[in-house]
């Protein structure tokens, strides 16, 4: 497991390209992604999304 809970990342899209920022909140070892808290550009709150890791980057 590379991130903690509450830890935020920056999300990359499926071109590898920064989305957004999000806050981890939890790893599921049987799909191998993390759920995360993520707000999308076009809305108030954030919602949680699963994610692959690869598509996380730690945010500075």
């Amino acid at each position: 497991m590379k991130f903690t809970p509450g830890q935020p990342v920056i999300v990359l899209d499926t071109e590898y390209k920064p989305a957004g920022t999000a806050i981890i909140k939890i790893f599921n070892l049987n799909t191998g992604q993390y759920t995360v808290n993520f707000k999308y550009a076009n809305s108030e709150e954030p919602e949680e999304i699963n994610i692959p890791e690869e598509r996380l980057i730690l945010k500075q």
